[in-house]
């Protein structure tokens, strides 16, 4: 009959689902699908961060307290707000070195992750000024994870009362 599989097509198929498929380099066709759907959803968030973007210099906004941290990809200071005082983590990533993509990619990365209670927070609030793309996050005050780990030792924990 058109249209219809008989017994043998199905348990064919069926096997073909259970079992992993070499082509999806290990993931299974749900784990695929849930990936696609992440990328077009951060396809969409990327294209509606780059709408509203702040355009303006960094300086007139917040004033620089001391830098914070610095790689190969740019730097983090700690800031604070010219009319609120509040202290923030200003990423800035110079443009020579940065596409927009890459800035709204790793902005909108940030905004994802930062809603998970141990990531630090992204907020939504991308800057562009005449030499870099920046973005705030909540201050991270006493030094990254790798300062406070002690090679072959971890982490010391706090001695409870």
């Amino acid at each position: 009959m058109p249209g219809k599989q008989s017994d043998e097509e199905q348990v064919e198929l069926g096997a073909a689902e259970n079992k992993p498929d070499e082509d999806l380099g290990g993931l299974t066709a749900e784990e695929l699908r849930q990936g696609q759907e992440a990328a077009l959803a951060l396809e969409d968030m990327m294209a509606l961060s780059a709408q509203t973007l702040v355009r303006a210099e960094v300086d007139e906004l917040y004033q620089q307290v001391r830098p914070l941290g610095q790689g190969r990809f740019g730097q983090v200071l700690l800031v604070t707000h010219r009319q609120k005082g509040t202290p923030l983590a200003l990423k800035q990533l110079p443009k020579p070195s940065t596409s927009l993509r890459g800035f709204l990619y790793e902005f909108c990365v940030g905004l994802t992750l930062g809603t998970h209670p141990a990531v630090v927070t992204t907020y939504g609030i991308g800057i562009e000024s005449t030499d870099s793309y920046s973005f705030l996050t909540e201050p991270v005050l006493h030094g990254d994870l790798i300062s406070l780990i002690q090679p072959k030792v971890g982490t010391q924990m706090p001695s409870g009362p």
